[in-house]
């Protein structure tokens, strides 16, 4: 009942504006109205741990922007825990530092390797901001959660109990540290391609726990091979963030291809025009095809990161060769230079 007067009171006030409800107190179908967290937890690595299930519950019950109280609400956070819960909780799709009154502060600049594991994290979230609101729409489309265990994607009872890492959308894998001290971690990954978020290095799943290095500053990120991951160059807000160019990370399976998708729309008005973009990858050539929607997509691609390619030398959209910069490196290709219309359909070559 609050939740709906709430919304009904903001919506009277401004009648075309999506409001932003977070409530701790949630009820079946409440995410139809109404975001959520999870509440007064601990400042504790047990809650730390707690927390990735915590935010799968929510996202199944159809409540996809849910987060828990990073560094911890009761107790008084360490240096160490609160580096940990601030690169986990840039991942969560509600995303706050909170803890209680008269409890020692914890904001991340209060220490420098917090500060810089909290730059670090959130420079890979508001890149992915693109991303993660596509699949915020998917949610609204189809039900499926923003954060997913791996069970959800790789249907199997190996990855049936697994809740120290989790699955943003279908391609974006976060393995977070969990415990005090620790400067690795074991991370299962299923079979298939993977690549390193930072590197581009890439790994060849088994279904085996491979152990990988986590400094303290630094959060584990890959890319599932198949996929094409839609970014864009991080900013200071979400607003200068969609004022940029997008690129594309094309991060192909072990047979070459790889497939992803776009949703773009005004960001805060319900009757807003919108646009959904399709993208695969197959042969080294790359497909971009609007799929619905009649909104003017003003932001163009401009660059392409390819994973699992080898060598490149000339580039053509649409059958025409175009002056643009090609890197090649030991794990990636990197083309910039690129000015790709988001609003036709385009046929990029790469060889």
């Amino acid at each position: 009942m609050e939740s709906r007067a709430t919304r009904d009171f903001l919506l009277a006030y401004r009648r075309n504006q999506r409001p932003f409800i977070l409530s701790r107190s949630t009820f079946a179908g409440s995410g139809a109205l109404v975001s959520h967290w999870t509440g007064d937890n601990m400042a504790s690595w047990a809650d730390l741990h707690v927390s990735i299930a915590s935010v799968f519950d929510f996202g199944i019950f159809g409540i996809p922007m849910v987060g828990a109280d990073i560094c911890g609400f009761y107790g008084n956070t360490t240096e160490e825990l609160c580096a940990r819960w601030m690169e986990l909780g840039a991942f969560y799709p509600f995303s706050r530092s909170h803890n209680a009154k008269g409890l020692a502060p914890q904001e991340p600049y209060r220490w420098a390797s917090v500060a810089k594991a909290t730059r670090r994290a959130l420079r890979v979230r508001y890149a992915l901001l693109a991303y993660m609101y596509s699949a915020y729409q998917d949610s609204v489309d189809h039900g499926w959660p923003v954060v997913r265990p791996l069970v959800f994607e790789f249907p199997s009872s190996q990855f049936a109990s697994n809740d120290k890492q989790m699955l943003i959308g279908s391609s974006i894998l976060v393995s977070p540290v969990l415990t005090q001290g620790a400067r690795s971690v074991d991370a299962v990954f299923p079979t298939g391609c993977w690549y390193d978020w930072y590197t581009h290095a890439h790994i060849n799943g088994h279904n085996t726990n491979i152990t990988l290095d986590a400094p303290l500053e630094h959060i584990n990120v890959h890319i599932r091979g198949g996929s094409i991951v839609p970014t864009q160059r991080p900013e200071m807000t979400t607003r200068q963030v969609r004022q940029n160019d997008y690129e594309l990370v094309v991060a192909t399976s072990a047979n070459g291809t790889a497939t992803g998708q776009l949703y773009v729309d005004d960001g805060e008005s319900f009757d807003t025009q919108h646009k959904w973009i399709d993208f695969s990858y197959d042969a080294r050539v790359l497909y971009v095809a609007p799929r619905s929607g009649t909104m003017h997509v003003e932001r163009a691609v401009t660059s392409l990161v390819l994973l699992g390619v080898v060598g490149a030398h000339t580039v053509s959209v649409n059958g025409v060769r175009v002056d643009c910069s090609t890197v090649v490196t030991p794990n990636s290709v990197v083309v910039t230079g690129l000015n790709i219309d988001l609003n036709t359909k385009s046929r990029i070559v790469v060889s």
